[in-house]
């Protein structure tokens, strides 16, 4: 088990079993390290730094940051997708930012102001929608914002 212990700046590997923690990984560049999200399949970890507004790669072999890129300030939420291999990252300053994974290093493809309040993404693998929930849309009441995001 990961887990991203918020404000430490380390990743605590945690036995399953035991429920010990067996490893501790620093993440050097990182603030307030707050967001995690996985790709198992190419043994990465992504974490987001609110303090600095980075997102890191965390190689899940050498547990080595080996990429890092800037976001938009106060990251909070990320989401992956795994056959696209692409990487959500929204901030709670209403940033979202989306790069897309090529061997193992992140490229940053879109990144901007969303709409206020919009710090929390969510994908469907299946679909590859992405999907934010905002307090006030543009009636004044909550809103899901959707986007497809396959092109």
């Amino acid at each position: 088990m990961l887990v991203d212990v918020q404000g430490a700046n380390i990743l605590a590997v945690i036995d399953r079993v035991s429920l010990t923690v067996i490893r501790r990984v620093a993440l050097p560049g990182c603030d307030r390290d707050h967001g995690l999200v996985f790709d198992p399949a190419a043994r990465l970890a992504f974490v987001a730094c609110d303090g600095n507004a980075m997102l890191l790669t965390v190689d899940l072999d050498s547990w080595q940051v080996i990429d890092k890129h800037r976001v938009g300030r106060d990251p909070n939420v990320l989401a992956d997708d795994p056959s696209t291999h692409r990487l959500y990252v929204a901030a709670e300053s209403d940033w979202l930012t989306i790069l897309d994974e090529h061997g193992r290093h992140l490229t940053v493809t879109g990144s901007g102001p969303l709409a206020p309040d919009a710090y929390v993404v969510a994908v469907d693998a299946g679909t590859h929608r992405s999907s934010l929930p905002v307090p006030a849309g543009r009636d004044g009441r909550p809103t899901l914002l959707a986007f497809d995001t396959t092109s």
